[in-house]
């Protein structure tokens, strides 16, 4: 139940410049603190590790010994020269996430990122966004970057609208296959793919830096229908 993204990961974890969460390296050390990196900071499927009731062979002794490199899916993104990190996917782990993302960033050690992108309306691609509120970090107009739908369901259903209102995220609606200039070192353009849309559009990121790109698809229906 909780292998690794059913869909599709398709992160060519393509580091700019640096490594980023190799095997080796559970204590997710600096490999250069000069560089552009991505840091892979889960694969798991939207429900977690272990799952509620699973008693299958995978998860039987994950309850007494959960395993700490079972995070949802999720993409850190880091441009050390610039002092800025962002993370793509707001998961219910995202606490542990942003721990991890902020050790590979020696000028920018803040808690919270410089931004987070959204990929649709699915519990594991956002709902991590309630840590942000007033009952958690009350964060204070963190950038989100959405879809125009998974913008507005944001806006109009609770307790995210709450969120807005509280300015604790600040919505900055992205465009089909418009690119979002973070950092002279930094693009992101999104892109729609087929999934079940029921309350947002559903995008994957291509994410271009100094000298190389990757692609960040979480979650596709089958290729033939994109």
């Amino acid at each position: 139940m909780y292998q690794l993204k059913k869909h599709i990961l398709y992160l060519t974890v393509i580091l700019f410049f640096s490594c980023a969460d190799k095997q080796a390296s559970r204590e997710h050390t600096i490999q250069d603190a000069n560089t552009t990196s991505l840091v892979l900071l889960g694969t798991v499927q939207d429900a977690g590790s272990p799952q509620i009731g699973c008693e299958k062979e995978c998860c039987k002794d994950l309850f007494a010994h959960p395993g700490i490199d079972r995070r949802v899916v999720s993409l850190g993104l880091v441009d050390t020269e610039n002092s800025k990190r962002y993370i793509f996917e707001a998961t219910p782990d995202i606490a542990r996430q942003l721990n991890t993302l902020k050790k590979y960033s020696t000028s920018n050690t803040t808690a919270l990122v410089d931004g987070i992108f959204l990929t649709h309306a699915h519990i594991g691609h956002y709902t991590g966004l309630m840590y942000l509120g007033k009952e958690a970090t009350n964060a204070r107009k963190l950038s989100v970057f959405a879809m125009p739908q998974m913008k507005n369901y944001l806006e109009t259903n609770g307790p995210w609208d709450q969120l807005v209102a509280n300015q604790n995220i600040a919505l900055t609606e992205m465009k089909n296959e418009k690119a979002i200039t973070l950092t002279p070192k930094l693009k992101v353009t999104p892109f729609l793919v087929p999934h079940r849309d029921e309350y947002s559009e559903t995008v994957g990121y291509r994410i271009t830096g100094p000298n190389k790109s990757a692609l960040f698809i979480p979650d596709i229906d089958k290729w033939e229908k994109w």
